[in-house]
Order: C-alpha cells, then structure tokens, then sequence
C-alpha cells in the first residue's frame, strides 16, 4: 500500500509532475463551436517532492530533442496496437498508457496525423479501462478533425489527452498510477532515441541527446524512490539500472560502450513493459 508521505507526496507534487512532464502549458478555446486556436509553449516544468525541485522535460520536448538532433520517423519501432489486448492488469496498463502515450508525441512531432489518431485510440482504450471516464475523447477528436493540418494544434491537442486523463486518476486517488504513466512515456522516449540512434549520421549529437535523459532519470528516481509499495520495486530496480550506466561518467557526454549498454538494457525493459 502506498504510504502517508507518498500520498501526500502525489496529491501535490505528482500529478504536477505527470502533467507537466506531458502537457505544454497553453489556453484552449472553450466554444466547440468556434475554431479552436490551440498554441503549444514549450516550457521547463517543475516538480516538487518532499526533496524539492525538479525539472522533468515532457515527452514530446525530448522527441523533439531528438528530431534537432537528426532522428527521423521510423513507425516500426512504436509498440504495435495489436499488444494492447495483453494488458489485463492495472500497472500494465499505466505503463502502456504512458508508452502508447509517448508514441502519440512522436507521432505528432513528426508531423503523421493518421497515427496520432491511431495511438490516440489505444490511450483512450486504456484510459477507459482504467476508470478515466468523460466525453472530452470525442472533442479531442472533433479538435484533431479541425486542426489536423496545423501541427502546433496537434501537438497541443495530444498534451491536453494526458491532462485529462492524469486529471482523472487524481480524482480517483489512483495518482501511483499516475506514477507508472510517467515511467511508460520516460522509458519509451528513451527507446525512440536509442533506435533513432542507430541510423543517424551524426551520432555524436544524437548521443548528446540521449545522455541529456539523465538528469530526468534521476528526478524519476528519485520519486519512485518515495513509493513504498511492492508493485514498485521492479520499476525502480530497472529505473536504476538504466541510471548505474549513465553514473559510469559525470558528466552528459557519453561514451559509445555507454550509449551499447544503455540501448540494451532499455530495449529489455521496454520489452517486458510492452509484453506484461
């Protein structure tokens, strides 16, 4: 069971975590009769623990980390939606969630509508079957309908799913789950770069980017740290060992036996998220 303090700990500083990590802040025109004018700002978000502050990047900041860095859309590497039908329990399904979830972000990064949509319905499947109910899905898509052709909107469209659906479980007091979204979403983005690495020409850069993920590995870390629960302690052992490779140097800059061990090990733990 999750303790007082952890409990405290997401009701105030999780959900903003969650939120922040995938939601670029922005207003959304109320009127669904109007056009709706959706604008992302990229932000550093904060969140705060009873360790303090930190700051996560969301999931499309890193994949678009990672498109300046060279990578190109490769639809292969998503987590094929037929895999959805393998999750039957809560915890898969938070941390599908948070990887079908990043596959949308990069969907929407790179600029592929159609899968948007496509990945959009996996995260509303288990959206659904994780009690996030509400009709803000079929705006959701009338929005996606409206401003497909505008990328800015896709991409706003797709961060305002996770604020939802984050919302939801908060009032739901499911916030751990809120916990294992963030995981999800973290382990998948680092998946899309370590792949994206394998066939880009200036690896030197993409390398940058992938040991830019270190300092929200250690920000994750520390905040699964605070859960106490047994349904935690394999994502926090392979959030570890993901972070004992980065701690092999001090700095971002990675070595190209670093950036081998890491895509292993990420590859094996994405894996077994995907097929849980």
């Amino acid at each position: 069971m999750i303790i007082d303090a952890f409990t405290k700990v997401a009701e105030k500083g999780l959900m903003l975590l969650t939120i922040s990590m995938i939601v670029s802040c922005g207003n959304e025109t109320k009127n669904n009769n109007s056009l709706i004018k959706d604008t992302v700002a990229v932000v550093q978000p904060e969140i705060k623990n009873e360790s303090g502050f930190y700051d996560i990047p969301s999931p499309i900041q890193q994949v678009q980390l990672l498109q300046k860095a060279g990578a190109t859309y490769d639809k292969n590497i998503l987590n094929p939606l037929d895999n959805i039908s393998k999750y039957s329990v809560n915890n898969s399904k938070a941390l599908n969630l948070g990887v079908y979830g990043a596959d949308m972000s990069y969907s929407a990064v790179f600029n592929q509508p159609q899968n948007v949509i496509l990945y959009l319905n996996a995260t509303k499947k288990l959206a659904d079957d994780l009690g996030i109910k509400g009709d803000f899905y079929t705006n959701i898509m009338l929005r996606l309908g409206r401003n497909s052709n505008n990328n800015d909107s896709v991409l706003k469209v797709v961060s305002d799913v996770y604020y939802r659906s984050n919302e939801s479980l908060k009032e739901n007091d499911q916030s751990h789950l809120s916990a294992l979204v963030v995981v999800g979403s973290f382990i998948e983005a680092l998946y899309i770069g370590t792949e994206s690495a394998k066939n880009v020409t200036k690896k030197e850069v993409i390398y940058e980017r992938i040991g830019e993920f270190r300092s929200s590995l250690n920000n994750l870390v520390a905040l699964i740290t605070t859960v106490h629960d047994v349904g935690f302690t394999d994502v926090l052992a392979d959030l570890k060992s993901i972070k004992a490779i980065y701690d092999e140097t001090p700095d971002t800059k990675l070595n190209e036996d670093q950036i081998s061990k890491i895509t292993k090990q990420v590859k094996a733990i994405r894996i077994r998220i995907t097929n849980m």
